[in-house]
């Protein structure tokens, strides 16, 4: 069985591998309750604080590189690593590309996303979530990119768009999401595509890439143009701000 078969059938030794490699990350460390609030821990010396602290205290970013920019344009998007926050690191690339433009990007281990989804649904019953939402995900986050998006829905927050890298397992989507695009390289059983169950009224493209030359599971969120494509269609789904930024870390 070749390494790149390897990755992909491993979802469950991931997820605690993710889990362990999180433990002691240098990046900004962080808690989730039950309520899927985070509180953050102390940061190393030589690292960052995130982009921006929102105005309530569960959103802790979990990017490891300083990223700085001024958020100007409308919108929330999650970006989430696979395995061990080892293999996806164009996440962060894409990350850092949004953030130079204005967006607020950020990116996180894909364990993290329930603590979010709960996060956002509290923030909008308070009216502090910044629409449109979108959700990216390679691999392992790109299995719980769309966990989170059927998540959200299935508790009546909107989902603009989701991107998903080559996941790991067949993932269904549900209502309130607009717009689902899954680029991928099929498995062996064809099982990594992206379903829509019942409620699902808006647009799912499952994309092969396997045209591209030279692509493979661990570089497929790292090619450029599937990166260019995925920046300039979100541009497109959000507006300059008319409101005061909300206040950064």
């Amino acid at each position: 069985m070749s390494f790149v078969s390897v990755l992909k059938n491993i979802g469950l030794i991931g997820c605690v591998l993710g889990s362990v490699a999180l433990a002691g990350c240098s990046s900004t460390a962080s808690s989730t309750n039950n309520s899927g609030s985070v509180s953050s821990k102390k940061v190393s010396a030589s690292s960052k604080k995130p982009v921006r602290v929102a105005a309530v205290e569960q959103r802790a970013s979990e990017i490891n590189r300083p990223i700085t920019g001024k958020i100007s344009r409308t919108g929330e998007i999650y970006l989430l690593r696979g395995l061990a926050n080892i293999f996806s690191r164009g996440m962060d690339v894409m990350g850092e590309r949004m953030v130079r433009k204005g967006l607020d990007a950020r990116v996180y281990n894909h364990n993290a996303w329930q603590g979010l989804a709960n996060n956002i649904v509290a923030r909008a019953k308070v009216k502090q979530v910044s629409y449109p939402i979108i959700i990216m995900g390679h691999s392992l986050g790109g299995n719980a990119s769309v966990q989170m998006a059927k998540y959200l829905g299935d508790r009546g927050i909107k989902v603009r768009y989701v991107v998903t890298f080559d996941p790991t397992v067949t993932t269904f989507v549900g209502r309130n999401v607009n717009q689902v695009t899954n680029y991928y390289l099929p498995n062996e059983k064809h099982t990594n595509v992206v379903r829509k169950v019942a409620g699902f009224s808006g647009n799912l493209k499952n994309v092969r890439v396997t045209n591209i030359r030279g692509i493979t599971h661990t570089n497929v969120e790292k090619n450029r143009g599937l990166q260019n494509k995925s920046i300039k269609y979100i541009m497109s789904l959000t507006k300059k701000r008319r409101v005061r930024h909300a206040r950064r870390g």
